[in-house]
């Protein structure tokens, strides 16, 4: 993929994952392929995903454009804290910036119906593609131990919610912790106190719990079940839109998906993936997240970046 470039590196979050990685996978670094290294900044010719939060730098993508450049925005999971409001986000509300549609000649999305969505109230131009790319998984999580709990084990890995989603994404982890249904809150943090890269437990169970219709439900990536799947978990997760375009309708019969996000369904599948715990439902589980772990894999996932360099090399 000689023509394609990417705003953003680094090894880690949404810039990390879907820039500095997809380069290291390609020339074995993770600078080569993201702007700001060299002179590649004055490049022509090129296609520039625009990752995330540079889609305001202007004149970097005006300088860009000048170029003769095409740009893509990934769009991850943007919003604008400025418009945010938990007591509106519901029915997939447009909680975007103001988008300059005008620099962008294509876009990435996470899933089939955020991309309908995007047409519908974005850009409305049909002649710019709209790419749905899924969020690997982190390649350090091959370098993680096996690590070895009472079975099952029911732990979340990350943060809470930002501020702002409280209400929507990441829910019950307080009430589920105090009252003894989760064993683990894996949190990020300096070295000494991170625990997110502690080990993959053995027979793991995770959770990605989101507000039916939020905009988290809608429009996040599915970065719980790649996570999950790479670290040999099964996973209990509400039927967002991206989980349904890589979970629940690839793999219909999956056990352990949510029909609301109310607590006590979610204490309920706990219940249930303990007492199928080592029984047919739990090796079904298991079964199909090991093919998520093959669908989501960077090698699989880079695939999708060579149809965009293909698409604007014609």
């Amino acid at each position: 993929m000689s023509n394609l470039l990417f705003s953003q590196g680094g090894i880690s979050d949404s810039t990390g994952l879907r820039g500095g990685q997809i380069s290291h996978k390609l020339t074995g670094q993770y600078e080569p392929l993201i702007l700001n290294y060299g002179d590649n900044i004055n490049v022509k010719n090129k296609i520039i995903i625009v990752i995330k939060l540079m889609w305001n730098n202007f004149d970097l993508l005006t300088h860009l454009k000048n170029n003769g450049n095409k740009l893509v925005f990934d769009v991850v999971d943007l919003t604008d804290k400025d418009k945010f409001n938990p007591n509106e986000n519901k029915e997939v509300p447009n909680f975007l910036p103001n988008i300059r549609e005008d620099f962008f000649d294509g876009y990435i999305v996470n899933n089939k119906r955020q991309k309908r969505w995007w047409r519908d109230n974005v850009d409305y131009d049909e002649s710019k593609p709209i790419f749905v790319i899924p969020h690997h998984w982190d390649m350090r999580f091959e370098w993680f131990p096996k690590g070895y709990y009472n079975e099952p084990y029911f732990y979340f890995l990350g943060t809470d919610a930002s501020e702002g989603n409280k209400n929507q994404n990441c829910l019950h982890l307080n009430e589920l912790q105090k009252e003894g249904f989760l064993d683990d809150w894996r949190k990020g943090g300096p070295p000494g106190v991170c625990r997110i890269f502690l080990d993959s437990p053995l027979n793991g169970c995770q959770l990605s719990i989101r507000k039916k219709k939020s905009w988290e439900y809608c429009m996040k990536p599915a970065t719980k079940l790649s996570t999950s799947a790479a670290m040999d978990s099964v996973l209990i997760t509400t039927n967002d839109w991206t989980i349904r375009d890589l979970l629940s309708e690839p793999y219909p019969d999956y056990p352990y998906l949510l029909e609301t996000s109310e607590y006590d369904e979610v204490v309920e599948m706990i219940k249930k993936v303990k007492k199928t715990f080592g029984k047919e439902e739990w090796n079904l589980a298991k079964d199909i997240m090991r093919k998520v772990k093959n669908d989501l894999s960077i090698d699989n996932v880079i695939k999708y970046y060579e149809e965009v360099d293909k698409y604007f090399s014609k």
